[in-house]
């Protein structure tokens, strides 16, 4: 597996002061911990910059010197977010790991990093990441990046080990785009039948992915209208 493209979150924020030196780094990575603390139990536009100052063991001035807006600090945030996450992928998805194995072990590896993910330390980040995205499209974007390299990374750990290769790719894309919408579904309603610390989540999870990407069923052929009415 090639390194991931940790450049895509790596880039010029605006509205970020640049952090040259050590105090200022340590200072913006205050900022950040307590940021993403406050955000596992506080919506971003019900949190104001004093409280996360006073969160962070700082002052309003000090989160001015390092970012110019709120809307600035959440996008730095985010991006080192999905940096992070990428890591997580990288580990857990590592070919090395599953040479020789059987596809259900990829599905178990799949299911359980993107667990990680989504109810991590930046599982308050995730679901404002999410929420902003009907206003700000354009925020999609290297969320859509990364969510296309886990789906070229899985698949090229599936196809040693899947006998049904015609389709794999449509497979693998259905299924990974299932697994995340049935997580960010799961973040964004606390009022479902199974939650994230739930093992049967996991392992209803890991039944549908493996069953969708080894293809042992049959998808119905689709018709070229509506059946005639009877009689």
């Amino acid at each position: 597996m090639a390194k991931p493209a940790l450049h895509l979150f790596e880039r010029e924020i605006p509205g970020v002061r640049p952090a040259d030196q050590k105090r200022s780094r340590l200072l913006q990575d205050k900022f950040a911990a307590a940021g993403r603390r406050v955000l596992l139990h506080t919506r971003l536009h019900e949190i104001s910059i004093p409280a996360l100052a006073k969160a962070a063991k700082s002052s309003v001035g000090g989160f001015y010197s390092r970012f110019e807006t709120k809307e600035a600090f959440f996008e730095f945030l985010r991006m080192q977010m999905l940096a992070e996450h990428m890591k997580l992928y990288e580990e857990h998805l590592d070919p090395a790991r599953f040479r020789g194995a059987h596809h259900r072990d990829v599905s178990e590896a799949l299911v359980d990093v993107m667990l990680l993910v989504f109810s991590g330390p930046w599982r308050g980040v995730l679901r404002e990441a999410y929420s902003v995205i009907p206003e700000r499209p354009e925020s999609w974007a290297p969320m859509k990046e990364r969510g296309q390299l886990v789906r070229g990374w899985v698949q090229g750990l599936y196809s040693p080990c899947i006998e049904r290769t015609e389709g794999l790719e449509e497979r693998v894309s259905m299924a990974v785009q299932l697994l995340f919408s049935a997580l960010n579904n799961e973040m964004m309603n606390p009022n479902l039948a199974f939650g994230i610390d739930d093992p049967r989540f996991r392992s209803y999870l890991i039944v549908a992915v493996d069953t969708l990407v080894a293809g042992d069923f049959t998808i119905p052929a689709e018709t070229a209208g509506p059946p005639e009415a009877a009689g």
